[in-house]
């Protein structure tokens, strides 16, 4: 069996290893999409391919955890990279509108990410390891995760 700590505990080893940062979405009369795209303008960084965690910010709950990028068969990050995928639609509307709704709900929130280094790590193992701690942890996937 795999050794999987808290999900903090994960985070904090990730931390160490990886670039991170992280941009807080507070009012809904600027779009998700336009703050996203602020905050990750004014990073110098290439390749932004990793794994991106969404909090409340009053009580640091974890509300959402995912992944962006793959890795082809030639070691090499394909598709969207954080900036992307945040803005890309969830489920069946848009980023603006499910962040929108998510601030309603939950009010501020904290988006934290993790730019993985290039190999030997893959978003996709990375969020699965995140999420199965948080199972691990409290018995159930974050607030607005649908599955493993």
């Amino acid at each position: 069996m795999i050794a999987i700590r808290t999900i903090e505990k994960e985070l904090s080893e990730l931390k160490k290893a990886n670039e991170h940062g992280s941009f807080v979405y507070a009012s809904s009369s600027e779009t998700f999409s336009s703050v996203c795209k602020k905050h990750f303008g004014q990073i110098k960084r290439i390749d932004k391919h990793g794994v991106y965690i969404v909090r409340q910010k009053s009580t640091n709950h974890v509300l959402y955890i995912g992944k962006s990028g793959t890795i082809n068969n030639q070691g090499v990050f394909e598709k969207q990279d954080i900036p992307e995928r945040l803005a890309n639609i969830k489920g069946r509307i848009s980023s603006n509108e499910w962040f929108k709704i998510l601030l309603s709900e939950k009010g501020v929130v904290v988006i934290e990410y993790l730019f993985l280094n290039k190999t030997p790590i893959s978003p996709a193992v990375v969020e699965s390891v995140l999420l199965q701690a948080y199972l691990n942890e409290y018995g159930r996937l974050p607030y607005r995760n649908n599955e493993l």
